[in-house]
């Protein structure tokens, strides 16, 4: 009884007791406020994440626009750079190409191992798919090569790669060119090749020579 008359008199007292309303309005107050802090930082939160989703989007997509191999028939290139339409750039770019492959110029062969080199600054590097992956360690007069010519010579070599991370030391190589004795397909070509980089350039030509 005593108990509870003390506990009467505390609620009485309490509920009685301006500052204790007042103290339940600030508490009120200051809990709305927190909540809208709270609502705030959600909401930031999820457009950070929207803003970041969409941002990485388009780098994936930038990425894999920059990682389409484009191989071209080397023929057509020359052609092409004939029309009246093309750039003066383009132009210079295809006379280029064409004296490095048309015309006889200091070249290194890398065949089986083997090196020889004929010229004292070769620009041509010749080589065929079971010596690619040897050129950087065996050939050492790498500073002026602008064109590397793979051979292709067996259909069982459509089934490697040519990995192109592999003439990363060949500081003015721009060219790559698959010289094939077989049928093949640019298709073909695009998907033996790994560690592309935009870069290079890379053509194609079917000659079976007198077969």
């Amino acid at each position: 009884m005593l108990f509870q008359n003390y506990f009467t008199s505390l609620v009485f007292s309490k509920t009685n007791n301006p500052n204790y309303y007042f103290n339940l309005q600030t508490h009120l107050i200051l809990f709305e406020k927190s909540s809208q802090i709270m609502k705030r930082k959600v909401l930031l939160l999820l457009m950070f994440v929207f803003f970041y989703s969409n941002i990485n989007a388009q780098l994936r997509n930038i990425s894999e626009e920059s990682d389409v191999v484009t191989v071209t028939n080397i023929d057509y290139y020359f052609d092409n750079a004939k029309k009246s339409t093309v750039s003066n750039v383009a132009k210079l770019n295809a006379q280029n190409l064409k004296t490095l492959t048309t015309n006889v110029q200091p070249s290194v062969y890398c065949y089986s191992n083997t090196v020889n080199t004929y010229g004292d600054e070769p620009v041509n590097l010749f080589t065929d798919m079971n010596s690619l992956a040897q050129v950087d360690n065996l050939v050492t007069l790498k500073n002026n090569i602008e064109i590397v010519i793979i051979k292709i010579d067996n259909a069982s070599q459509l089934n490697s790669s040519i990995n192109l991370a592999l003439l990363g030391n060949f500081k003015k190589l721009k060219y790559i060119y698959i010289a094939s004795s077989i049928d093949i397909s640019s298709s073909e070509i695009v998907n033996m090749i790994t560690n592309y980089d935009e870069k290079y350039s890379i053509f194609y030509k079917i000659d079976k020579g007198d077969n």
